[in-house]
Formats: C-alpha cells, sequence, structure tokens
C-alpha cells in the first residue's frame, strides 16, 4: 500500500526547491525539474495546481518562472498534500461504530499532526544533515 501518489511526492519537491530558492527570486522550470529531477511536463502541470492552490505564483518572461506566493514558514506539508488531492481523509465516515469512529478520527488527527511541519522546517532539517554530513567527513 502507498500513502502518497508521485504526484504528492513530486509536488513536495518542488516546492521544496522553491522554498530553498525563496529569497533568490523565481526559478525556471526547467532548474526545478534537473535539481529535483522531476519530469518537465509532469512538473508544469502540478505547478499549475499549485498556483491556482495560491502556493505559488508565476513571471512570464526571462526572468520568469516561480515562486512561493508566501513564506515558506506558512505553507504545511497537508496543504501541498489537500491542493494536489482534495482533503485528507484515512477512512470515509461511517456509523456503524462509534468506537472506530473515534478511533480512526484520533488517528487522522495524529497524522495530520505529523503533516503540519512546514517547508520551512524541511530545509532546516537538510541544512543541519548537510552540516552533519560535512562534519564527519
Amino acid at each position: 500500500m502507498q500513502l502518497f501518489s508521485k504526484k504528492i511526492k513530486y509536488g513536495l519537491a518542488a516546492l521544496f526547491e522553491l522554498a530553498k530558492n525563496y529569497n533568490k527570486g523565481f526559478l525556471q522550470i526547467k532548474e526545478i525539474s534537473v535539481n529535483q529531477k522531476i519530469p518537465q511536463n509532469y512538473l508544469e502541470q502540478l505547478l499549475s495546481s499549485l498556483r491556482k492552490a495560491e502556493l505559488v505564483e508565476s513571471l512570464r518572461g526571462a526572468q520568469g518562472g516561480y515562486r512561493l506566493k508566501k513564506p515558506a514558514n506558512t505553507i504545511k506539508i497537508i496543504d501541498i498534500i489537500e491542493a494536489l488531492d482534495g482533503p485528507l481523509t484515512l477512512v470515509g465516515n461511517s456509523k456503524s461504530n462509534d468506537f472506530f469512529e473515534i478511533y480512526w478520527g484520533k488517528i487522522e488527527t495524529n497524522f495530520k499532526e505529523i503533516l503540519s511541519d512546514t517547508l520551512e522546517d524541511l530545509v532546516e532539517e537538510e541544512n543541519t544533515l548537510h552540516k552533519r554530513l560535512f562534519y564527519e567527513i
């Protein structure tokens, strides 16, 4: 069983790349595609969806590309997932058993809490990892 689709994996990777370069302005699709190993045609579709969800903005022209519409510390992983796949629910609502309705609701709440990390959190984790690796070498 796979929890998240390639759409989510690639969408998160694309926004991660934009978050890492947040203060550098717009990034072109080709640069995002190469750096995160995302097929360029697929990336264009993802960025279009993310633009409609107001997570990214675009600029046409030679200096154009994409960038985050909001600061990286305000975009949660759950926001990206829901922008691309709709609201996250683990189990459909069924009134067959009150205990299990409460149980699955608790798991869903905990799962969403885990996904409340922001893009900035991920960038900081990567920076910490790079520092550790560089230090150990």
